[in-house]
């Protein structure tokens, strides 16, 4: 195995564990803000089940354009300089209740989350979100960053920063 290959492989560990994401969404005031989503990965995308009570909610119904940023728990970090982080930037799509897509993600959300799905699932004011991000990088810890590429942004190439 090469070190691309471990690095792919704690890429892939930290997206697939993540129970969330930090978003960045553009504020109505055109300012960027800051908030937190349970999420799930399947067939190539993150999906979030948002609530019409959140500002990113209406920030992503007015532009669609997110950044996702995904980080190593600090307990778990060597140091708090090289936490394994992943940022992405792409665009939200809402998926329609009726859509093929919407019970299979729902699937996943009850048995990455369990009971409170029930709760959430039926609410109106829940929306489900897809994001397909476009570009990425993944920091791995010192002089380890990656750009990450490929069609689903699950392929690294090593950042030099001498180039």
């Amino acid at each position: 195995m090469t070190d691309l290959d471990d690095a792919r492989e704690d890429f892939l560990k930290l997206r697939d564990s993540a129970p969330g994401v930090q978003l960045a969404t553009l504020g109505e005031d055109h300012l960027p803000e800051v908030s937190y989503a349970p999420c799930v990965w399947l067939e190539g995308g993150c999906y979030l089940y948002l609530s019409e009570l959140s500002s990113h909610t209406a920030n992503l119904k007015r532009n669609p354009g997110v950044g996702l940023m995904m980080i190593e728990d600090a307990a778990a970090a060597p140091n708090p300089f090289a936490r394994k982080r992943a940022s992405l930037r792409g665009l939200a799509s809402l998926v329609a209740r009726e859509d093929d897509r919407f019970d299979r993600v729902m699937a996943t959300f009850h048995l990455r989350f369990g009971g409170v799905m029930q709760i959430i699932e039926p609410l109106p004011d829940f929306h489900l979100f897809r994001v397909e991000a476009a570009t990425g990088s993944f920091v791995r810890g010192f002089g380890q960053a990656y750009q990450l590429t490929g069609d689903m942004l699950d392929q690294l190439a090593h950042i030099d920063p001498t180039k």
